[in-house]
């Protein structure tokens, strides 16, 4: 196990800038992850997303730059190390929005895949990690699916893989509509890697993405709270590969 001043270190893929902390804040503030050292690489660092403009494509260098800001509070907040890709997000691509939820989409064909592949070797050379999570796909965005399909290539590798549940996504789905995702993928092992998320957590998340939070975001999170869910990162038991670390390794008790 990579490790630095005796703690873990994890890469944690994240689609886009805001990824991460919504999926496993509370674990990077009091839970598993708060105990290793966690690098989280933003792969598609090209947006023209906010809930405040419309997103066209001449607006894509400020937007991102923005965001970026954005993120580097919270790497500030959250306690990670950050690195970006400069990939562009699906909206830039000018995938439609009819399709860009669509989680019965088949992206094993798509040409974005091989520079894909490319990047989060070169995150995994940088960071070094003993450990790298990727996101489920819950919810079906597209780019989000790349991401999972590229995380389960390399199950049973010497490297420990996990996924764990994107958010807010996982809140609007429901947690049937989530274990049927993580069977589809060849996931039975989940565990949980923090306590419930509490509202301390969602308060920094608001002060952290203002440009990201709307009313949807903000009723999941309040069903979060009233759920008292917990985040979990999901194994490929199947794979054979090796065990994940210390407490990321602690099986669910749900």
């Amino acid at each position: 196990m990579s490790t630095r001043g005796g703690s873990p270190r994890v890469l944690v893929v994240s689609p886009h800038f805001d990824d991460a902390p919504l999926s496993l804040g509370q674990s990077l503030l009091d839970g598993a992850l708060a105990s290793c050292e966690v690098h989280v690489h933003v792969v598609f660092g090209r947006t023209n997303w906010t809930r405040w403009v419309h997103p066209t494509p001449g607006r894509a260098p400020l937007v991102s730059a923005w965001r970026r800001g954005e993120e580097l509070l919270s790497s500030r907040v959250f306690g990670y190390r950050l690195s970006v890709g400069r990939s562009q997000e699906a909206l830039l691509r000018g995938v439609p929005g009819e399709v860009l939820l669509d989680a019965d989409r088949d992206v094993t064909g798509d040409p974005l895949l091989g520079p894909l592949r490319t990047d989060l070797l070169s995150a995994v050379d940088r960071s070094r990690p003993g450990l790298v999570l990727f996101p489920a796909g819950v919810g079906g965005h597209v780019d989000h699916q790349l991401l999972a399909l590229l995380g389960a290539e390399r199950a049973g590798e010497p490297l420990p893989v996990g996924f764990y549940e994107d958010r807010p996504y996982a809140a609007w789905d429901g947690p049937d509509r989530v274990a049927a995702r993580m069977e589809r993928a060849g996931l039975s092992d989940p565990h949980d890697v923090s306590g419930p998320v509490g509202e301390g957590l969602h308060r920094r998340l608001a002060r952290c993405y203002p440009s990201q939070l709307d009313d949807d975001f903000r009723s999941a999170m309040a069903a979060d709270r009233a759920a008292g869910a917990r985040e979990r990162v999901w194994y490929p038991v199947a794979a054979g590969g090796p065990a994940p670390p210390g407490p990321l390794g602690e099986r669910s008790s749900t």
